[in-house]
């Protein structure tokens, strides 16, 4: 069967009117598939944070690999030992919290790297105190266990001055 020139015209020529390659569009409500990776850290960085607020020091060093260590941009720069953390996690009052963002990549069959954006609100002075944080574990396999041998930690804070959008056409600020 052979189709009409006139017909293969029609169809190029709406073809044409058609928005040419935009890129991907951002729809609302889309829908982000959650990897096996990252359903399984959610759910241990979940338990690990809910350790914290229920004050379960047990619970929460099982998470914990016997020479975790916590690193942050804050001076001196050394890394907090295991025991230092645990004695602040449970000092600490953790009313609240949102993790977002995350992300799991596997190194090997026993080692992931998850990163996230953890979102708390803690109790200081009587007053709650909300405060964001990427963080970036690494996790370990053991035996059957997975545990959290490093930790690096830094404080999300708001950009001040002029957000990419703010830039003039002339390039000045």
């Amino acid at each position: 069967m052979k189709i009409p020139f006139v017909a293969v015209m029609v169809f190029l020529g709406s073809c044409a009117a058609l928005p040419q390659n935009q890129g991907p569009r951002q729809t609302p409500g889309r829908i982000v598939t959650t990897t096996r990776l990252v359903a399984l850290f959610s759910q241990m960085e979940a338990g690990w944070l809910e350790a914290i607020q229920q004050q379960d020091q047990a619970t929460l060093t099982r998470f914990l690999a016997d020479d975790f260590q916590v690193w942050t941009p804050t001076p001196p720069g050394e890394p907090v030992p295991r025991e230092q953390w645990l004695q602040q996690a449970m000092a600490e009052k953790l009313d609240s919290f949102r993790i977002r963002q995350m992300a799991a990549r596997a190194v090997n069959s026993s080692t992931v790297v998850v990163s996230f954006v953890l979102g708390e609100t803690v109790q200081q002075a009587g007053k709650p105190r909300a405060t964001d944080y990427f963080i970036v574990d690494l996790w370990q396999k053991k035996d059957e266990n997975w545990q959290v041998t490093d930790r690096y930690l830094s404080q999300v804070r708001g950009i001040s001055g002029n957000q990419p959008g703010d830039v003039k056409p002339t390039g000045k600020n």
